[in-house]
């Protein structure tokens, strides 16, 4: 059996395994990130066009990660040659919306609450009742997913990290001197871990004693034709929905936890009720949308009880689960926070 050395081993290329394999590339470490499929595979979380940015959150330590996130993205774009996040400007409505403008007004974070019937005028895209109130944040926008995910391998693997694809991990094993990582047909032994297998974390990890909290969850997003791309869209509630432009299409929209419990290995159906509902929603909040969907398809949330992310790490074995379907946003900061555990 090959047995493949490194000071680091990832398990997961997704997004969150490239942004740390492409930290981790600065430091002078061996690295080995092993994927269970090809990147840029459609059975996780990672895939597709793209992703909403936003800094509007109701909690302002995350509005302070969005912001350093964003400063990261910037240095990845000097770093790459690419455009990854795209701003757009983006709104909030619905319930609690005051609580997210004092968050942003706490981080000093620029923002503006605007009547519903003023909103129209400003933005012809989007449509608000006249008795509704909005938030503006202009720092809202689009990160473009794939094409992030490969820059980020890409810039790791010419520094020198090894990434092994179809290769699944079926185990993790304590030794003295770190982890011996099985998969199958080879084994890769690592003074660290990273696991980063988003739904497929929790039993991977089980499988040297570790507790992942999570529940894996099969969301519906739909893409929409549209007359001119409009802002990000995120309608507090219950569930709460969301919409971006999406290259290719015009409109990407969805709704945020409403899917059902998921096994990963099985294949993906789109909820037809989820896309009903999502449908009916872009036809009254963007009048220049046709709501008949050009396309649906199905994306994993890996969910914590609370929604927080989960960095930790449990002596040779760093756990980066920051997914519960808003962790894309802070894809390089998340890898730097990984690679600091990973060293330290």
């Amino acid at each position: 059996m090959n047995v493949y050395e490194s000071d680091i081993v990832i398990v997961g290329a997704g997004i969150m395994g490239a942004a740390t394999a492409r930290e981790l590339s600065k430091s002078g470490l061996t690295v080995n990130i092993v994927e269970q499929f090809e990147p840029g595979h459609k059975n996780g979380s990672s895939h597709g066009k793209s992703r909403i940015f936003r800094l509007s959150y109701p909690d302002a330590m995350y509005v302070s990660m969005a912001q350093e996130s964003l400063s990261l993205w910037r240095a990845a774009e000097e770093e790459t040659g690419e455009s990854l996040v795209l701003t757009t400007g983006g709104f909030d409505a619905g319930e609690g919306i005051e609580a997210n403008a004092d968050a942003l007004a706490e981080c000093g974070a620029a923002f503006e609450m605007i009547k519903g019937a003023d909103v129209g005028s400003r933005w012809p895209q989007v449509r608000l009742g006249s008795d509704e109130a909005a938030l503006w944040h202009p720092d809202a926008g689009v990160a473009l997913a794939d094409k992030a995910q490969s820059s980020f391998l890409r810039v790791a693997m010419r520094a020198g990290v090894r990434l092994h694809t179809n290769t699944r991990v079926e185990s993790l094993e304590l030794s003295e001197d770190g982890v011996e990582i099985r998969a199958e047909g080879k084994t890769f032994h690592g003074g660290v871990v990273i696991v980063t297998s988003g739904g497929w974390a929790a039993p991977l990890l089980a499988t040297a004693g570790v507790t992942l909290d999570v529940k894996p969850t099969r969301e519906t997003v739909a893409y929409f034709s549209i007359d001119q791309s409009p802002p990000t869209f995120v309608e507090w509630s219950h569930p709460s929905i969301y919409a971006l432009p999406a290259p290719g299409f015009g409109l990407k929209a969805g709704e945020h936890i409403a899917g059902p419990p998921t096994d990963p290995d099985q294949p993906g159906e789109v909820n037809l009720e989820s896309a009903e509902r999502i449908s009916a929603w872009v036809a009254r909040r963007f009048p220049g949308a046709d709501p008949t969907p050009a396309h649906a398809e199905t994306c994993i949330y890996t969910n914590t009880p609370d929604e927080h992310f989960v960095l930790e790490r449990h002596g040779p074995i760093v756990v980066g689960s920051p997914c519960s379907g808003h962790g894309f946003k802070f894809a390089p900061l998340i890898g730097k926070r990984l690679a600091e555990l990973a060293i330290g």
